[in-house]
């Protein structure tokens, strides 16, 4: 028991002597290494994707969009107001969102549930 004590107090210690510049560096740091990275999409998958998109924007869709954003996926939903070759603009509840296509790592159109 005793053994216990004065480990949590080195560690202790060596927590307190650290700056608050180290920690945050050892933040980012774990951040950095814990981060995956998206995968590639196989060429059909670039395809799919793109006719989902297309679809939604031509008949005003509802689409969720699954964005590879700051080192994590995020999903936004809305409609897809105008889009070009680099990016579309997503008219969400709150908010207009610009996204850049190479960011986008899935979409699927909402049913509306009216059949």
């Amino acid at each position: 028991m005793g053994n216990t004590k004065i480990c949590l107090d080195k560690n202790m210690k060596w927590t307190a002597m650290m700056l608050p510049e180290h920690l945050m560096l050892l933040k980012a740091w774990k951040q950095e290494v814990l981060t995956e990275l998206p995968r590639e999409h196989a060429e059909w998958e670039l395809e799919e994707l793109q006719q989902i998109i297309t679809q939604a924007f031509t008949q005003h869709n509802y689409i969720m969009l699954t964005i590879w954003e700051h080192g994590n996926y995020v999903q936004w939903g809305g409609t897809i107001q105008a889009m070009n070759e680099d990016q579309l603009l997503l008219e969400t509840i709150t908010t207009t969102k610009h996204i850049p296509l190479r960011y986008i790592y899935a979409a699927r159109i909402e049913d509306d549930g009216c059949d």
